[in-house]
């Protein structure tokens, strides 16, 4: 399957989608602008009396046109694109709270990510696995209580998207089955179509804001009738006119709207299938799921805002008549875009016992088994990265080994740590310890003790051994695992923990490479979700006006990724080649101890056009690979940069050194 191919077919036929979305909203200001005219053309022939007929006698007649002055269509205009406006800026607002907010209003619940239930636990691990697939980190996932299988991706940005899957979802199908869905969503994350929904949701409703208009002048223009009936004065058709005309108006532009955006929305569902493909590298997971969706499990959600958010879903959220207002292709038609072969035959649901059979080590959670899978993930993901033969089974041997040997409970992994809000603290703390030998040891300790409590300070020390035996690549995957239980934290908590999160690392006076990548995807993923931030806003569309601001970045990673300045220089001046970059004129700058102009040159770089920060993380990728061995520090920055820029790098792009 040629899916690079169909994301670029999908891409193009989005943007002229989009401009018809546009269109539509000026053909709706364009129908007002003669919806007000005709009124005061009527209006005007109305208030002509018989002497001023008698006066205009041999004279022409008042024209329609006279009420089209060039002034009152601008003022018009401007007043029904600022409602339009308004009410579109008011929805965006609302749903700019991150993908928690569009989850929780579909009625789902969020999972614990140390859940010991089989299907959740198997759920939970499917998505880490994927997240590490697509180079993201681990959303929060919530589950919708339909029998129904579907899923969803919601949020502004990757740093606030949540996964969200029905039960049946959770429940029918296979584990290969739930990768190619999960991988799917995943690729509505990468894909950006997260902003592009919620963009249209808002867009939408500033459009159904009209129709409302007007059906408010109805009532209240007929509650005012009835209170002053007695009044023959009262001439209040005009009013439930316009009421009456706004609200036609508003639902025929809602009518082109919700065209537009299912067809905008079907287009989005091929890109992601391909995408999905892409992550998996196995067409039939996602082909089973549609083809089980098909046996009659369905997909329809039962939630209220439904309507409104059925273009987020995997499949068809609810049923459309009329196929121009399908939000999602006809099953028949995706998976055989996938399986160009498929016999036509749709499979049964997995029963329990079958899921079970062949997830033996999720049913005993407490077995070393079960342990064992919940790291698959992040082996997978350091194998994939590291290019050593050998690195998945020190992986798991590493992270699934026993980090409490003084507890009597069974000891717990360090991914069993991460997945505790608690806990997972503490783990993040212990990554940042320096090491025994060093004064600046205790000092740390002391810090921890003092602003997070015995308990938590008792659980770094037992998790020291386990963590020194990290190898340098297996750290940040192991942060990154932890960011859905560290976002369960209170608001205070949080406070507490990004407060001394500064503190153990300024303890020794510097801030080493592994703790700046810690600290800025920490930041990255649990700042939107603690407090209100404004999302970046693209601004440069050109690399010309960030040139200086690329040779920082560059430069920088090509000297932490090599021993010398003249092997550094080579691999900048390849950098630049790969990611087209040479006709900037820039050169290799030995960037000095400090991290200060790294964070300016980043804050600019993150104003970047998509299609420039693509190439930027092509000519990192170019820069890592320069001398054929991607270094732990190498793979770290690329990773955490490639966050910051919201483009994620999936892991096997990492893995062709």
């Amino acid at each position: 399957m040629d899916f690079f191919n169909h994301q670029d077919q999908a891409r193009k036929q989005t943007r002229r989608l989009i401009l018809l979305f546009v269109l539509a909203v000026v053909a709706l200001v364009a129908a007002i602008n003669l919806l007000v005219a005709l009124i005061i053309w009527y209006g005007q022939g109305q208030t002509i009396n018989s002497v001023e007929l008698a006066a205009r006698a041999g004279q022409p007649g008042l024209s329609f046109f006279d009420s089209l002055s060039t002034e009152r269509i601008l003022i018009i205009s401007a007043l029904v694109m600022l409602v339009i406006g308004l009410a579109s800026l008011y929805r965006w607002l609302n749903l700019r709270g991150g993908g928690h907010v569009v989850a929780e209003s579909l009625g789902g619940h969020r999972l614990p990510p140390n859940s010991s239930d089989f299907y959740e636990r198997r759920l939970l691990n499917v998505v880490e696995e994927m997240a590490i697939a697509a180079g993201m980190p681990v959303p929060p996932v919530y589950v919708l209580d339909d029998d129904s299988i579907n899923a969803f991706a919601a949020g502004y940005q990757a740093s606030d998207a949540v996964v969200g899957v029905t039960r049946g979802c959770m429940t029918k199908l296979s584990r290969d089955q739930l990768q190619g869905v999960i991988a799917h969503e995943f690729s509505h994350i990468a894909n950006g179509d997260m902003r592009l929904n919620i963009r249209l949701m808002a867009l939408l409703f500033g459009i159904l804001f009209i129709a409302l208009s007007g059906r408010f002048i109805i009532e209240a223009t007929s509650q005012r009738r009835l209170l002053s009936s007695s009044d023959k004065r009262n001439n209040s058709a005009p009013f439930w006119a316009i009421g009456l005309a706004l609200l036609v108006l508003g639902y025929i532009g809602v009518f082109f709207g919700n065209l537009i955006k299912a067809a905008v929305s079907r287009q989005r569902e091929f890109l992601a299938d391909a995408s999905a493909v892409q992550y998996t590298r196995n067409p039939e997971s996602i082909g089973e799921a549609l083809k089980v969706i098909g046996h009659g499990s369905g997909s329809d959600i039962s939630s209220p805002e439904r309507e409104e958010t059925a273009h987020l879903f995997f499949g068809s959220a609810m049923h459309f008549r009329l196929p121009l207002f399908a939000t999602h292709p006809p099953l028949e038609q995706r998976i055989r875009r996938i399986e160009p072969t498929w016999d036509g035959r749709y499979l049964a649901p997995q029963a329990r016992t079958d899921a079970e059979q062949a997830n033996p080590e999720l049913v005993d959670h407490s077995s070393s088994a079960s342990r064992l899978a919940g790291v698959m993930g992040v082996a997978a993901a350091v194998a994939a990265t590291s290019g050593r033969p050998d690195a998945a089974s020190h992986a798991i041997n590493t992270i699934n080994s026993p980090a409490d040997h003084q507890s009597g409970s069974p000891a717990m992994s360090l991914s069993d740590q991460a997945r505790d809000p608690h806990q997972a603290q503490a783990l993040i703390y212990a990554l940042l310890l320096a090491p025994p030998e060093r004064f600046v040891h205790d000092q740390q300790l002391n810090l921890i003790l003092q602003q997070a409590g015995r308990e938590t300070y008792q659980q770094a020390l037992r998790l020291i051994p386990a963590i020194q035996a990290l190898a340098p690549e297996q750290r940040l995957p192991l942060v990154e695992l932890a960011i859905p239980a560290l976002k369960q934290l209170s608001e205070n908590q949080y406070r507490t923990f990004h407060t001394l999160l500064i503190g153990l690392m300024k303890a020794d006076g510097q801030i080493d490479l592994f703790e700046w990548c810690l600290f800025r995807l920490l930041s990255q993923y649990l700042a939107g979700h603690f407090n209100k931030v404004t999302p970046v806003k693209a601004r440069y569309s050109k690399p010309e006006a960030v040139a200086d601001d690329i040779a920082v970045l560059l430069s920088f990673l090509a000297a932490k990724g090599h021993d010398d300045s003249e092997s550094a220089a080579q691999a900048f001046q390849m950098s630049l080649a790969d990611g087209a970059f040479g006709s900037l004129g820039i050169q290799f700058q030995p960037p000095g101890n400090s991290l200060k102009p790294l964070n300016q040159s980043l804050t600019r770089l993150t104003e970047l056009y998509p299609h420039i920060k693509g190439r930027l993380i092509k000519s990192m990728v170019a820069c890592g690979r320069a001398d054929g061995i991607l270094r732990p520090a190498e793979r770290d920055l690329i990773h955490t940069i490639a966050a910051i820029l919201e483009t994620p790098v999936p892991a096997g792009v990492l893995a062709q050194c």
